[in-house]
């Protein structure tokens, strides 16, 4: 039986969407990324984790707020967003 902090941190997990991110990730085109371009959106992603415990709570629910995630994924755009991080 898991102890209620174990309980709490995982109702906390999925209430801020955790139990999503996996089948949503799958939903994007990653695939169809250069190798080059699925590395920085991989440090990306992990710098995102790093901080998180700094970033602000409205930042947090948008980053795991589905609906808007999947609204406004544009591989186009992704990709030229990561070119401009090679013009920086």
């Amino acid at each position: 039986m898991p102890k209620p902090s174990d309980r709490a941190a995982k109702d906390r997990w999925d209430n801020e969407g955790g139990s999503q991110i996996a089948e949503l990730a799958r939903s994007f085109a990653i695939e169809r990324l250069e190798d080059s371009e699925r590395r920085i959106l991989a440090f990306l992603g992990a710098s995102v984790l790093s901080l998180w415990d700094e970033l602000p709570d409205d930042a947090r629910q948008k980053v795991l707020n589905r609906d808007l995630v999947q609204k406004t994924f544009d591989e186009s755009v992704v990709k030229a967003r990561i070119a401009s991080l090679f013009k920086t």
